[in-house]
């Protein structure tokens, strides 16, 4: 799709840019598209959720792009497959002081954030076919070739060969369109490795990262909403935190690499210590703590 593909595609009247995030899925017609944009509250500026019906690839495309070029995207999915820069004997592997077996079939970007404890699905090399399980990643690709016409975003190359850093100022300069990472969203805003997302107190701690950073939902509240949504909402804020230049990336950019919402990531993020529990006074006749009876 060329650059013509934004003035082809029906505009939706807004003034607003329109910040949007795209949860992938393996199911065709299941892609998750979430829009925020900035409104001036009582106690500042929020932003607004829009969630979308879960649609195909084609659809979502033309939603964004009629948007009329006033978007900016992040994306849960690989940009492109792994180009084997890790492979043996290539010098990035010095450079990172990878130890020998070590992250050889990943990408840069999904390495550094490994490294953090933040794994990712492995992406497969340019020359190797998608597997079963990994048929998601094509929707993905579809999705970026699909809004070629808003240019992928690639770090400003005049600052030399780099491997991670801020965003900066003017960011969109350098493409609107990123891939992200919504769990790694979620412990850069928090600080820490959030329980699984299927649970109350990971739930609690996502919606709660979100709404720190004002974001609202109209029609009823984030509480109301799937987790592909909630993950689709993360998406949305790294793309605001892109434009914003209040964001950072990490990756090699000859590869594609991953936006996430703060400038630096910690070295590492870990799983809050679990909450204490008291011992209950043994009782008469009870069995001391894994006693099995007889």
């Amino acid at each position: 799709m060329g650059r013509h593909a934004i003035a082809d595609a029906p505009r939706i009247a807004s003034t607003a840019v329109r910040y949007c995030g795209v949860d992938i899925s393996a199911k065709p017609a299941n892609q998750q598209l979430v829009t925020l944009h900035e409104r001036r509250g009582v106690d500042g500026t929020e932003l607004v959720a829009t969630f979308y019906a879960p649609g195909a690839v084609a659809d979502v495309a033309q939603t964004i792009l009629s948007f009329g070029g006033e978007a900016v995207v992040a994306i849960d999915a690989p940009s492109g497959p792994r180009l084997n820069l890790l492979a043996p004997g290539q010098p990035l592997r010095a450079t990172l002081g990878l130890a020998d077996g070590r992250y050889e079939t990943m990408r840069v970007c999904d390495t550094l954030l490994f490294r953090r404890r933040l794994p990712l699905y492995p992406v497969p090399a340019a020359d190797t076919a998608l597997t079963r399980w990994q048929g998601w990643m094509q929707q993905g690709f579809d999705l970026f070739a699909a809004l070629d016409a808003l240019e992928r975003f690639t770090p400003d190359a005049s600052q030399g060969h780099r491997l991670e850093g801020p965003v900066g100022d003017g960011a969109l300069r350098f493409g609107r369109v990123a891939a992200t990472y919504p769990d790694a969203v979620f412990c850069a805003l928090l600080g820490h490795r959030p329980p699984a997302k299927r649970t109350p107190s990971g739930l609690q701690q996502r919606i709660a990262a979100l709404k720190l950073k004002r974001v609202v939902d109209d029609d009823g509240g984030l509480w109301q909403r799937t987790i592909d949504e909630l993950d689709a909402t993360a998406a949305a804020y790294a793309a605001y935190a892109l434009a914003a230049g209040t964001g950072g990336w990490v990756g090699d950019p000859r590869e594609g690499v991953i936006v996430l919402p703060i400038a630096r990531l910690a070295d590492r993020y870990d799983k809050l210590p679990v909450p204490a529990r008291q011992s209950l006074v043994r009782g008469r006749g009870s069995r001391p703590q894994g006693e099995q009876p007889r």
